[in-house]
């Protein structure tokens, strides 16, 4: 196109930034971030939020947050943007944070906004923090909408507090896939940790290694990771190579670098010789774009 002698507008960059973003290709992206600076584009507020969108999906979170804080002007879009960033890269409390700067910067929430800082939040698994998004979308007359109230029924079940989150289901007036998968994963991960407690307060039976593996695994695929690691240290046993292994491996489908060191390095003290752990802390490396500490 430009060797046609045509010129990009800003439209065109961010459109090639957003395939960047999706295609995860951030040696592209960076060719055309230079390509910005030198067209003069750099503070076209539309061109900035699509580069802290592309640098956030390629998890290259640090180079977003810099163009972020270089842009001399910004939108709802670029805020959503960089909130979103944090999210999709674990960075739940920087997403809060930036949250309620959007705010005090005098910038209204849209449904998608909120939904999203809920969703970051989920991660986070604090009641006191929940009831204040809660008291956000009904204040902001948000919570009618489906993305809303979906992200709520997520954030109460990964609490545990799944009155609220029933109660939050039953009150929606449209209801999708998201909705009801929100609320069974929830009600499973709940009906489980129930079992196991009944299994030994009630009938006297003694947790064999396996069925603390699958209370991991079971906190793990849900996300609930701190749930996992404060399970973990209350175990009368340390977990074996496969709950280590378990643990890892949500760890690295949900992007939590802090305990997925914890469960690589003891993963290693207990077999060094296990290439499992070293795949997995590698993958989770690369996932959050720390690719000096891959090999």
């Amino acid at each position: 196109m430009i060797l046609a002698g045509f010129t990009m507008d800003q439209f065109t960059l961010g459109s090639i930034l957003t395939a960047c973003g999706s295609l995860l290709a951030l040696g592209e992206g960076k060719q055309i971030h230079a390509y910005v600076i030198r067209t003069y584009h750099k503070d076209n507020v539309f061109v900035g939020s699509a580069l802290v969108d592309m640098y956030s999906k390629c998890k290259s979170i640090k180079s977003a947050e810099i163009v972020f804080e270089r842009m001399t002007q910004k939108n709802v879009v670029s805020w959503t943007a960089m909130l979103v960033g944090y999210g999709q890269n674990g960075f739940s409390e920087e997403a809060v944070k930036i949250f309620f700067e959007m705010q005090r910067n005098g910038f209204e929430l849209d449904d998608f906004t909120l939904g999203s800082v809920i969703s970051s939040c989920a991660n986070l698994a604090s009641l006191e923090e929940d009831a204040q998004f809660h008291c956000q979308a009904l204040v902001s007359s948000l919570s009618s909408f489906i993305t809303v109230s979906n992200a709520l029924i997520t954030l109460y079940g990964k609490c545990g507090s799944m009155e609220d989150s029933y109660q939050l289901f039953v009150e929606m007036n449209t209801r999708d896939e998201v909705s009801w998968t929100a609320l069974l994963t929830a009600r499973l991960v709940e009906k489980g940790l129930q079992y196991f407690e009944s299994k030994i307060t009630e009938h006297g039976i003694i947790p064999i290694p396996d069925h603390y593996t699958c209370i991991i695994d079971l906190l793990g695929r849900a996300g609930r990771l701190k749930e996992a690691r404060n399970f973990i240290n209350k175990m009368p046993c340390h977990p074996d190579v496969v709950g280590w292994a378990t643990l890892l491996s949500s760890c690295r489908v949900h992007g939590d670098m802090e305990i997925g060191k914890w469960a690589a390095d003891s993963l290693i003290e207990l077999k060094p010789e296990n290439p499992t752990s070293y795949v997995l802390l590698s993958s989770l490396y690369a996932a959050k774009g720390k690719w000096n500490k891959v090999a």
